[in-house]
Parts: C-alpha cells; structure tokens; sequence
C-alpha cells in the first residue's frame, strides 16, 4: 500500500483544473483496450514483468470478483475483466461508462479525489451521495433510511417513495386491498394505483353496511335485524342482519300506508341466474304486497322483467303468510335470460304494498344473495371502517367484512330504561339492540300521570284517557300497583280464569267473566293439594267512592276458620279503618261456608259504606286466613267488578287505518 500513498501525495494542479498522476514505477494503473470487457480494479500488482496470457484476480467496481490477462509483450497486466451484465442498479450502466483523466478505454476504477465536491459521479441514483473517502478515493455512500425519493404520492394504495440501503423504495400498499377511487366504488390497489375490483365475495350476507354500497334503496328497503311488530304479534329477530322493506308499517310501529319501493343494485355483472333466500310475512302478491324482479342493461332505461307474483305467483315469496318462524327462508332462483347474461347490468327487487291493509304484515326481506356482492377482502384492515359498538368488523373466510361480536347484553347505545324500553344491549352477533317493547301490546305502571296508565307506545308509558266503569281486571295493568304480602304459608293470590279443582275430585269452575281477582285458599299448585293460607293484598290508591261495591265468590268454611276482612286506609297505608272482619259476626256473604259445587254465574253483590271517606285518595286491604289445610271441598275466595281502586284502562292500541279511495 506505499504507492498508493504516493499516488495520493503525487497529486499536482495543472490548468483547468486537470491533474497529472504519477503512476508507482513498472505497474501501470490500466492499459488500453477500449474493445475489452467491462473492467474494475486490480486486486494484486507483482511489481514484476508477466509471462503473456498469464492471469490473475482483481476486483471490480461492483465488488465481484474478475480477471487480469498479461499482455502480449508481457510488460504488464491489462485490465481487470469483469461480467457484462454487471450494472448499476441506478444508472443501468456498466461500471466501464466511467472514466478517469484522459483515460478513454473506459477501464478505470474508482476516481482519485481531495474533496467530497469532486465526487458527485460516483452516486448511483438518488438515494446514494459520491463522497471522497478516507483513502482519497470517491465512493458511494447511501443517505439515510427513510429519506424522500421518487415519487410522493400518497394515497389508498401507495405512500410517499422513500430511500432504504440506497435504494428508492415505492412503497407501495400491497395488491388487492380495497380502495374507493375507481369509477364503480368497487375497487382494490394493484401496483400502487387503485384499480376496478376484479375479486368478489361469492355471496353477500349483508353484515355491514358494506354489502350496500353503491346501491339505490326507496321506501323502507334497508338493513333490519328484525321484522317491526305487527298489530297482533311481536317483532321477529332474525339469526343475522337482513335486507329488507317492513311493508306498510310505519315507525313507531305498527302503522299503516301505501308503499311503492325497490332496492337496485349497482351495476355488475349479470349471471345465469339470480339466487337469494326470501322471507315474507304479507299478502304474497297480486293486488296487494305484490312484488317484483326486474333487469336493466341500460341503466334503467328499459327493464326486463324476470318475476311478477301479479303475472306469476309461483315463486314462494307470492305466498300469503301470516306468521313464520324466522329461522325459516326459502331459496329462490331465477334464470336470467341468455340475451343478458354476462353484461353489464342493474338487478331490481320491488315491492307494491297495494293498500294499506294487514294488521299481521311484517314485510318482505331477502339474504345470501348472489350479486352485488363486496369486493373481496384481503385483511381485516379493509373492514375496519365498519366496526359497531358491539362488533369489530374483520375479513371473514366468504371475503366479506363480517363482525366479531361482543358477548351477548354488553351495555351498548342508550342506557335509559323505563316500563316500556330496556337498556339498549348488544345482541351477540354484533349489533346493539334497542329493547323497545312492542306499542299497543304491552301495559306499563310508570306513565307520567301516576296511573291507571295506558300501553307502551315508542318506548314511553302512556297515561289512560279512557276508563272502564268497572275493575273487571280484563287489563293486566289495572293491578299493576297491588302488592301481595304472605304472612304464612304460600300467599295464592292473583288473576284467575277459573276456581280449581279441589281434592273431592270436582273439576275446575271456570269463570264466564274471567279473569278475575283472588286467592286458592288452601289449595297447593299442582292442584288439587292442602296447605295453610294467611296472606293480604293491597290496592294501589284510587278516589274512594262513597259505596265500594265488587262481587264476590267463594266456596270455603268462611268465618271461624276461612276468615276474611276488608280495611281502608286514607293515609298511604300508615293506618287502616275496618270495613268487615268476618270473625267480629259480619254478615257479608263472603264470610258465610259455602259449600262443593257452587256454580260458575252464582256471584254475590257487595256494598261497603265509604261515605265518610269520599272523594278521598284511598287504598283497600283484602286479608284471607284459611286457618288450616282442611277441607277437600275447598276452592278460595274471588272478586270481580270493583267501582274503584282497580279501574281498568280502555284505551285502543291501535288506530284503524284511514278507509282506501276508491278509484273513479
């Protein structure tokens, strides 16, 4: 390595800048041949003159290994002979396009330098810098990881270019992952660029909102996890989300109108057939909830009509239906004509309710359809952008976003909860169900008014506007404010269609005006049975009338054994004024035995003087003490038609619907 220091230090300035290197003695740096192999750098120098043809190792400029040859006068080695297809990667050059001082054979090595300014030639693209090394040598040095280079876009599909062991990465997002700036919205990345969708999921589930884009929805089409309720009949839960039209039910449900709609899919590519799993709770078809299936290839200019229940009410969905298990689909396929097969295309599905007409309607839905499906998924980072509050979306197996659900009742949505709206809870399958009880079909106690309160409309607890005359207990809520209290044995007390069989074998005394209010007495679930009773229960508060009248019926020892009393209280309960107590010798017909056999219609009247409590909030104690378990005959005590304390809410549910015009 002494010459080379020499070469170093033998530097001399000349004019224009040029220099003038003094070679060590008896070994040439290179020797001519501008025909020759692309060359590098001599790994050994003998100092001494070379047998013709002989050959030694050098290296080349890329830092593979090559061959010297001696040349014919044997006054020295030629230069190093290197693969041709030795490039630089940046230039796409052979290392022999470099050359040195007056050197035109296009051999040379690396160049001599005093300054990194001079090197600026030995950087191969971009992401490297041509620096003078320590040894006065110019070499390439790479800049750091992650400096800019190429291009900067960044987008859904690539990110800025950025430099990595001195080459220019493009950074490119990897092929096939979604992205939304294709002209159909059905896209995915391929080589950085986003690009039409060319891989769709076999079937759409519709799990996510996903499964809709790009199509036009009218009406009540839309994703449901539930039918609305009907007029007769509570809402039915499907296994999974849906797409569907809840027919002429309008929210809050139920309601009524008229409703014309359809949901069209974007444009794909039209198969042999169009197959998918419908579910209809209406009047099938025809005049009324008729329905239809319809393509276009001009963007719905012209429709091609593929069923009709009006024309044809052979598919299943052209079923009347009143009431179906929602568990249980029907697979419908419908051929696509040849003439339209594989073009581009719009599948419609509509819905014409006709009228406004049935009180059992739930509408029509549709699931596991076979066109318009998601583009495929790649990674569950595709989905992300469709996570619930108790689901995180992923990329399932069918390639279409799905849901890992949260456990079933996690807390989710609204935490309020009334008489007639639950807290809202996921549903384990990855949707937060709002809980709302069915309107018109449930009674509620927390109306705004304090009671007697109406039905569950909306999720609120309507107050009554209409009263019966009397508590005939035909309204569940009309007790729904009476507390039962057992001060031994198991308390009896409760609504009733019949007095039960007793233990003489005769058979249950149904009530005509049943239900009606009252206690077993010593009668034990499964009838007929013995035990001992001592039980009351209270009303909830009502304004005293001045007679408190109600009928009665028993069949039991009456006083002295099966005693009975009746008390009033005008202060919430804090103390009571005794209207009856059949062991202090009252004589109401309640208090008396009555005997095996009494008949279904045979009840007592009963009338208590209130008058000195009138117009007063009051509440009323019914106390029953069957003494013992005897007797066999025995069957209890009941009460039906009260004038106060338990006045029943007449209120309708539901509104008829408005009379349909007819036509002129």
């Amino acid at each position: 390595m002494a010459c080379l220091a020499t070469i170093v230090r033998s530097w001399v300035p000349l004019l224009s800048g040029a220099f003038i290197l003094t070679a060590c003695p008896d070994n040439p740096l290179v020797s001519g041949d501008t025909d020759g192999p692309t060359t590098g750098v001599a790994m050994t120098d003998t100092g001494t003159v070379c047998v013709a043809g002989q050959t030694q190792s050098c290296i080349c400029n890329n830092g593979t290994d090559g061959t010297q040859t001696c040349v014919d006068d044997g006054s020295g080695f030629g230069s190093c002979e290197c693969d041709a297809d030795s490039l630089d990667s940046a230039s796409g050059t052979t290392s022999s396009d470099t050359t040195t001082g007056d050197d035109t054979t296009g051999t040379t090595g690396p160049t001599p330098c005093m300054s990194d300014e001079e090197c600026a030639d030995a950087a191969k693209g971009e992401c490297q810098v041509g620096v003078c090394g320590e040894d006065g040598m110019c070499v390439a040095q790479d800049v750091p990881f992650d400096t800019p280079c190429g291009d900067q876009t960044d987008d859904e599909c690539t990110t800025p270019d950025t430099c990595n062991n001195g080459t220019c990465m493009p950074n490119h997002l990897d092929d096939g992952l979604v992205c939304s700036t294709c002209p159909s919205g059905q896209c995915t990345c391929s080589e950085g660029a986003c690009g039409e969708c060319n891989v769709f999921a076999a079937t759409n589930n519709f799990i996510t909102d996903r499964s809709i884009e790009g199509w036009a929805l009218t009406g009540s089409w839309a994703l449901r996890r539930q039918t609305p309720q009907s007029e007769v009949d509570l809402a039915s839960v499907f296994p999974g989300q849906v797409l569907g039209s809840d027919g002429n039910r309008v929210a809050p449900y139920p309601g009524s109108e008229i409703e014309v709609s359809y949901a069209r899919t974007p444009t794909i590519t039209l198969p042999n057939m169009i197959a998918f799993l419908s579910w209809n709770v209406d009047q099938g078809g025809g005049i009324s909830d008729n329905k239809t299936v319809r393509i276009s290839v001009d963007d719905g200019m012209t429709w091609e009509l593929l069923a009709d229940c009006s024309i044809d009410a052979s598919p299943s969905f052209c079923t009347p239906i009143m009431e179906r298990d929602p568990a249980v689909w029907d697979l419908v396929q419908i051929p696509i004509p040849p003439a339209f097969q594989g073009q581009p295309g719009i599948v419609e599905f509509g819905y014409d309710t006709g009228d406004a007409c049935c009180n059992f309607e739930k509408g029509w839905y549709i699931d596991s359809l076979n066109v318009a499906t998601e583009c495929v998924c790649s990674v569950d980072e595709d989905c992300s952008d469709y996570t619930t509050t108790c689901g995180t979306a992923i990329c399932s197996v069918s390639g279409e976003c799905g849901l890992m659900p949260m456990p079933l009742e996690t807390v989710c949505g609204d935490p309020f909860a009334n008489d007639c709206n639950g807290a809202d809870t996921c549903d384990g399958v990855g949707y937060c169900g709002g809980n709302e009880l069915a309107n018109g079909l449930v009674n509620c106690g927390d109306c705004p008014g304090g009671g007697p309160c109406s039905f569950c409309d909306a999720g609120q607890c309507l107050d009554c506007l209409s009263f019966s005359d009397f508590g005939d207990f035909n309204d569940p809520g009309s007790i729904a404010e009476w507390q039962v209290t057992g001060i031994s044995g198991t308390p009896g007390w409760g609504l009733y269609n019949e007095a039960p069989t007793n233990s003489n074998g005769t058979p249950a005394v149904v009530f005509p005006n049943a239900p009606v209010f009252g206690t077993d007495g010593n009668r034990e679930v499964p009838y007929p049975g013995g035990h001992t009773e001592s039980s009351q229960v209270v009303t909830g508060e009502g304004t005293v009338p001045a007679s408190f009248t109600f009928i009665s019926w028993n069949v039991d020892e009456g006083s002295g054994f099966d005693t009975k009393r009746i008390e009033l209280s005008v202060d919430g309960g804090m103390t009571w004024n005794m209207l009856v107590d059949c062991d202090l010798g009252a004589t109401q017909p309640f208090c008396f035995n009555v005997a095996d056999g009494r008949l279904a219609t045979d009840w007592d009247p009963i009338a208590l003087d209130t008058s000195m409590w009138a117009g007063q909030q009051g509440q009323i104690r019914f106390t029953y003490n069957t003494g013992d378990s005897c007797c066999g005959f025995e069957q209890g005590w009941y009460i039906d038609d009260l004038n106060a304390f338990s006045i029943s809410c007449n209120d309708m549910p539901f509104t008829p619907p408005p009379p349909v015009a007819t036509p002129q």
